[in-house]
């Protein structure tokens, strides 16, 4: 990357004024009067940036910044403007097509990205990037040539360690994590080829780029006002995102002269959205679960069953005596699921219909959604597939700067608690939250376990396999009682249902229980599939055979 390009700094300026311009229109247009608030308080962190940046602890101030004010505009209900005078009161009846504190809590991301690659840029961390050396490792990195033909060690020693801490969680550690499935019965294996593998081995050229991107520092002076107002308000990315760091956006948009996706790659992403959302349609009219769930109709149905059989004087401490058409738990278990694969689908076509009018642009951030909600088995691979660009964007700006892996047992639950605050100030979330890092604590604990030299013996048999396939069914389980606490039942509803599962109905657990150690089985066999497909893309990338540019997974 030439920083010092003439080329690659005139023209963007220009683009940047009239982009800026038109997403200010975009602004008012949505948010109406309203606007006033989201300019002021992006010009209040961008002022808190550029002062506190490079000083100790000056991050701390951007974060407290962002969170107050998050705060503020959740309690406020979007601060009418009949609060700071009443003779503002009429603004009020301008507020636009959307609500400003709803997505208020994006920007606050936003700001903080900026804040902090700022700071360290400034600060002179995350290595020596920035110095346009053309000798350096991303010389070579930055480069689609130099990408594609890395072996994964070489692009192991092309990160720092705050790079490998977050490629480890993300599932792209070139020394990753071990999968116990994917080890041979020699014993060899470690987790690298599966971790790599998890995440589609067609996306690893995008996704290596985009990761350099991140990690490599720009130079001070494009730390300025247009690329950050450019930054927080580009349209495509302003209402749900993805999320993309300051460092990655500001990047291509300012340096790279193509994208980093083809015509006929957007165009087949296009056709990918289209499907996803004909699927979306389909479900939505052919199955009514979100709408039982959202009106509580299985809580009204047992209510009713439980008055009709206390009137009828039979009591109700057997299942059996209850009306034929009083919901069981079989009908809780198939209501949460399909209320899951419903919000699934339905963020997949919201975050790639967006992502799509981005790439069209030239802009590509990062997918979110990048397994099938159906093919999880553990928790910490549940969040990272799920809303991924969240995820890269918590390790980057809370896990590692908190300590990573050191302090990881208590890092999860102060970033499940943020996440469950900033997505809104619920208890069912913070329920969901709390349940999720509770969960997550014996899920390290098995892991560590497993990579330990005591069970390193059993890998590759039959034993070791189904051990850790029932282990991956109860962590299913709980994924499921998280979920259904978060987004069906509620927490009040979760004793009545597990009530209704272990004393009325043990064996309905039993045969659930066995169905997942099933599905286990094949989610084992397509991680292998996946990990012999990457070796075999290695291999030919090895002996010249990796060309063109690869998919977007």
């Amino acid at each position: 990357m030439e920083y010092s390009s003439k080329n690659a700094r005139v023209f963007p300026r220009i683009r940047q004024a009239v982009m800026v311009a038109l997403s200010l229109v975009f602004l008012c247009a949505v948010h109406g009067a309203c606007a006033a608030y989201i300019i002021a308080l992006a010009g209040g962190s961008y002022l808190l940036s550029r002062r506190l940046a490079g000083r100790p602890y000056g991050l701390l101030g951007v974060w407290v910044y962002g969170c107050a004010t998050l705060l503020l505009a959740r309690l406020s209900e979007g601060l009418p403007f009949a609060w700071i005078s009443p003779r503002l009161a009429p603004l009020d009846h301008h507020r636009g097509l959307l609500r400003w504190h709803i997505h208020y809590n994006l920007m606050v991301l936003r700001f903080i990205s900026f804040a902090s690659d700022l700071h360290w840029s400034r600060g002179g961390k995350r290595t020596k990037r920035n110095s346009g050396d053309s000798s350096g490792p991303f010389a070579a990195a930055g480069t689609r040539a130099g990408i594609e033909g890395a072996t994964g060690a070489e692009l192991g020693a092309l990160c720092s360690p705050e790079e490998k801490q977050q490629r480890r969680l993300s599932g792209k550690a070139t020394e990753g994590p071990y999968e116990p499935h994917l080890a041979s019965r020699s014993g060899g294996g470690g987790g690298g080829g599966g971790a790599a593998a998890g995440d589609r081995g067609g996306s690893s050229f995008v996704d290596y780029e985009l990761r350099a991107l991140t990690n490599t520092p720009l130079p001070l002076p494009y730390y300025s006002l247009l690329p950050f107002l450019e930054y927080v308000l580009y349209p495509p990315l302003y209402i749900a995102g993805p999320i993309i760091t300051f460092n990655s956006f500001a990047a291509q948009r300012m340096l790279r002269r193509q994208s980093l996706l083809g015509p006929r790659q957007v165009l087949a992403y296009a056709l990918r959205v289209a499907l996803a959302w004909g699927c979306l349609e389909g479900l939505t009219h052919a199955l009514p679960y979100n709408s039982i769930a959202k009106h509580r109709v299985l809580d009204r149905l047992a209510a009713a069953a439980r008055a009709a059989t206390s009137q009828s004087g039979l009591g109700s401490n057997s299942v059996g005596r209850l009306p034929a058409w009083a919901p069981r738990p079989l009908h809780y278990a198939i209501t949460g699921y399909w209320v899951l694969i419903f919000m699934w689908l339905k963020f997949t076509v919201l975050w790639r219909f967006f992502r799509l009018v981005s790439l069209s642009d030239g802009v590509v951030p990062p997918e979110n959604m990048t397994r099938c909600v159906c093919n999880n088995y553990d928790i910490e691979g549940f969040w990272r597939s799920w809303h991924a660009s969240y995820n890269r964007w918590l390790v980057r700006y809370m896990y590692v700067p908190m300590g990573g892996s050191r302090w990881r047992a208590a890092n999860v639950w102060v970033i499940f608690t943020f996440v469950a605050l900033w997505h809104d100030l619920e208890w069912r979330l913070l329920g969901w939250a709390w349940l999720m890092a509770a969960a997550i604590a014996p899920e390290m604990v098995a892991k560590a376990f497993g990579r330990s030299a005591a069970v390193r013996r059993w890998y590759g048999t039959a034993t070791f396999r189904h051990v850790c396939a029932l282990a991956a069914a109860a962590n299913i389980l709980m994924l499921m009682a998280a979920n259904l606490v978060g987004f069906v039942v509620g927490l009040d509803g979760i004793v009545p249902l597990a009530q209704q599962v272990l004393l009325k109905q043990p064996g309905f657990l039993a045969v659930v229980f066995l169905a997942l150690f099933a599905a286990v089985q094949l989610m084992f066999w397509k991680r292998e599939w996946e990990a012999s497909a990457a070796g075999a893309a290695v291999e030919m990338g090895a002996g010249g055979g990796g060309g063109g540019r690869g998919g977007d997974g």
